[in-house]
């Protein structure tokens, strides 16, 4: 009877033309592809090896089935080896994750950086042992052909020799040619048909990548949102690197009818090289027609928190603060509510508190046996979706400040965290002056972004509609420019202002500011030009409590009170002065002198420290 095709080609391996180097080689890859679960980018990289070298096919896909088999029956082996892995040999996934096409396999699995370990070794030790087998077997067919008159003269026969062609198949001429014969290394047919497999996975992935890169960047957005967001096409041309994204929706958390943002398009060029690696990076990003507040034709699906953290408690000790020192928003804005619900928003795309380190050992271990195949690492994810550019024109932001705008991000990412990179945002209004510039710096040795920037062109007349009475001032008119900076988490801010409030024209309101009363504010501000001043925003990202610098605001209202009542003086001494001249002099004195005399604030500064000079106020 003949034996299967199969057996027979695994039988002539002992005789046939099959280097010991490949026998080794077609056992190790076929274990290490059989260790690994799933398919991955890794997975891939062995297949077109396999085709491209000289690797016995029959051999590879033997070892890759019982390399499956010990995935699944040693799946608690190779979640705890993974785990060793992550801990002594993350250097290793980290080589391994920057490989083009391997870099697609998801290290952050325990069984998958197990199997990077455990296949390869056992693959290479059942190897040596097969290769081994082989050599001895060639040596000892040697020994008989050469060495045994009985072995010749029975092999010899005709019918032994079809027998064994039938059985077996093909062998080598004779058992020396086993050691000296040429081997070929490449597989000229399995390039061609490796070519031809990766012209078809490029084809496939054209087909299917988008929906698989457009569901995890919204499950991504989602998970950042704490909301539904919706992405109703994406379109990446692998030969080209173009990327489009259109019908961007992303859902209010508080209010899951609206949308907080709502996009018509994005259009991008991403990196070949990147995309190779599993991610999505762009150079520049282009959006167009970004709108706010817009409802919804169903609601979105809000994410529940995995854990409901308590607001911590404030404690301006914590910022070296006394309470006294201290007022809440609601003291100066008209709608306080408004704001904190949008620093709630906020807080949620700000930083996270504290960067722990998280440890590469599980919580807990896996309740179902193919857990233990799917149990993930609980380590900081890679970024995975990155913009180096976006820039969004003709925004309409709903703020008199700003109004039609354009914005620009630079290093946006699902992980900013891993990036090390600094975010920045760049807003220019096409409508006012207005502009500002955010950085948030995650390069920092203790492992809190830091956030600074400047603003420039804030009309002072735009942002009194939004201040109550209760503030103590009206702005008429003034133009604030400064600085800023310090930490900004989604838990707390400190935060260090430094403003400056230039053709300043203000007016006391309500109980006036600092104590002083409505009536000596107005005559403050009345000799005020130019007010440079210290703020610090500090406590909770949707409750923040600001500090002013009353000694320096103390010391220029001071010197403002001086100016103000020379100028007072000044006046009056014009007026009495006028009137006794009319009295006394009538109209014996001409008018051109009468009018110099009149004119006594050019007197009164030349005397000296009687009333105070120019130097001295």
């Amino acid at each position: 009877m003949i034996l299967p095709r199969f057996i027979r080609k695994m039988l002539a391996v002992l005789r046939g033309g099959v280097s010991p180097v490949f026998i080794f080689l077609s056992v190790m890859l076929g274990f290490s592809f059989g260790f690994m679960p799933g398919w991955s980018g890794f997975h891939t990289v062995l297949v077109i090896l396999v085709l491209a070298l000289n690797i016995h096919i029959g051999l590879f896909l033997l070892s890759a089935g019982i390399g499956k088999t010990l995935c699944f029956a040693a799946a608690p082996v190779l979640y705890h080896a993974g785990a060793w892995v992550q801990n002594y040999l993350s250097l290793l996934l980290r080589l391994l994750a920057s490989v083009p096409v391997i870099g697609m396999t998801d290290f952050s699995r325990y069984s998958v950086a197990g199997a990077v370990v455990l296949g390869p070794i056992i693959g290479g030790v059942a190897g040596l042992l097969m290769a081994r087998s082989v050599i001895s077997f060639r040596r000892m067919l040697l020994n008989l052909e050469e060495g045994s008159d009985k072995f010749k003269t029975w092999y010899s026969n005709r019918w032994v020799r079809v027998l064994d062609k039938l059985l077996i198949g093909k062998r080598t001429k004779d058992a020396r040619s086993l050691f000296t014969a040429k081997r070929k290394y490449i597989r000229k047919a399995g390039v061609a048909l490796a070519v031809l497999l990766l012209a078809a996975s490029a084809i496939a992935a054209t087909l299917i990548k988008d929906s698989t890169i457009k569901d995890y960047a919204s499950s991504a957005m989602t998970r950042a949102n704490g909301a539904e967001v919706n992405l109703d096409d994406l379109d990446i041309s692998v030969l080209t690197g173009a990327v489009s994204v259109s019908g961007i929706e992303v859902t209010d958390p508080e209010k899951p009818l609206n949308n907080q943002l709502s996009v018509d398009k994005v259009a991008a060029d991403v990196s070949l090289y990147n995309l190779l690696l599993g991610r999505l990076v762009m150079e520049q990003v282009e959006v167009s027609n970004v709108k706010f507040n817009q409802k919804r034709s169903t609601p979105g699906r809000v994410v529940e928190p995995d854990v409901r953290q308590k607001p911590a408690v404030f404690d301006p000790r914590d910022f070296k603060l006394e309470p006294a020192d201290l007022s809440k928003l609601v003291t100066y804005l008209k709608d306080a509510k408004a704001l904190k619900e949008k620093l709630q928003k906020l807080g949620k795309w700000l930083p996270k508190a504290k960067d722990r380190k998280t440890a590469a050992q599980p919580k807990q271990i896996p309740q179902k046996y193919l857990d233990y195949l799917q149990a993930r690492a609980v380590v900081p994810a890679s970024p995975r979706i990155v913009a180096k550019r976006v820039i969004l024109d003709n925004v309409q932001i709903p703020s008199p400040i700003f109004g039609n705008s354009k914005v620009l991000l630079t290093n946006i990412s699902d992980s900013p965290q891993a990036a090390k990179l600094p975010i920045t945002l760049e807003i220019k209004s096409y409508d006012t002056p207005a502009s500002i510039s955010v950085t948030i710096d995650y390069s920092s040795k203790d492992h809190v972004p830091k956030l600074s920037g400047t603003f420039d062109g804030f009309e002072m007349a735009k942002i009194q509609s939004g201040l109550s009475r209760n503030a103590g001032l009206m702005f008429e008119s003034g133009v604030a420019s400064g600085q800023f900076s310090g930490i900004a988490t989604n838990e707390s801010v400190d935060l260090t202002l430094d403003i400056a409030i230039r053709d300043l024209q203000a007016k006391g309101q309500g109980r006036g500011i600092l104590g002083l009363g409505p009536k000596t504010t107005s005559e403050v501000l009345g000799a005020l030009k130019d007010l440079k001043t210290t703020i610090r925003a500090v406590g909770p990202v949707s409750e923040p409590r600001l500090a002013f610098d009353v000694k320096g605001l103390m010391d220029t209202f001071k010197e403002a009170l001086v100016e103000a009542g020379k100028e007072k003086l000044i006046k009056e001494i014009d007026d009495q002065l006028g009137k006794r001249l009319d009295e006394k002099l009538g109209g014996k004195v001409p008018d051109e002198i009468k009018d110099a005399l009149k004119k006594s604030k050019g007197l009164i500064d030349g005397l000296g420290g009687l009333l105070g000079g120019k130097d001295d106020k």
